[in-house]
């Protein structure tokens, strides 16, 4: 099933598909609430660190897709963070990969975590006031001025993708153990 064949983008079946478990993760993370601190700063890093040393490689081996994969990758902008921080990044918890198979919900995880980059550029200017130290909020800059471009490069390949019903298969699982792991209920 193609998400065309239904009048719509994949990305709209997306967006329609993931509404409920995308405002469930935003409204618990909450991360531009005012009272953020640099240790609860610190400790949303630890957690995204976790969910990404498993994603990460999972979605790579799924994928298959080096040349698509290597500049969207960040588990290393999220170590560096920590550094930064004063934290170590070995030996903080893994939380275990999503459930995705092969190609198609690779890429419907890929699109909550390319997502991702959008908010994050949100979330960087709300720690603007935290006084953090230099380079402790890599993660969230995304690619920079380039994050748009990234999002559209991304969308454009993603609407290739022949199995819709697998695609979203993949987001709804990477909503699920992202938010499980990041709120604490996985």
């Amino acid at each position: 099933m193609r998400a065309g064949a239904t009048g719509g983008s994949l990305r709209e079946l997306l967006r329609d598909g993931t509404r409920a478990e995308h405002e469930r993760l935003d409204t618990g993370l909450d991360l531009t609430a005012p009272g953020m601190t640099v240790e609860g700063y610190r400790r949303v890093l630890e957690r995204f660190h976790g969910f990404w040393a498993g994603w990460e490689p999972r979605v790579a081996a799924e994928l298959g897709d080096e040349a698509l994969l290597a500049p969207r990758r960040r588990l290393h902008l999220l170590r560096d963070d920590l550094r930064a921080l004063g934290t170590e990044p070995e030996g903080l918890p893994a939380c275990p990969p999503p459930p995705i198979h092969g190609r198609a919900e690779a890429m419907g995880s890929l699109y909550v975590m390319e997502g991702s980059t959008l908010g994050g550029r949100v979330i960087l200017k709300r720690l603007d006031g935290l006084g953090l130290p230099p380079g402790s909020c890599r993660y969230f800059a995304g690619y920079g001025d380039g994050t748009g471009a990234m999002w559209m490069s991304f969308l454009q390949r993603l609407e290739a993708e022949a199995d819709a019903p697998a695609v979203l298969r993949g987001a709804r699982a990477t909503f699920a153990t992202l938010g499980g792991w990041m709120l604490g209920t996985a």
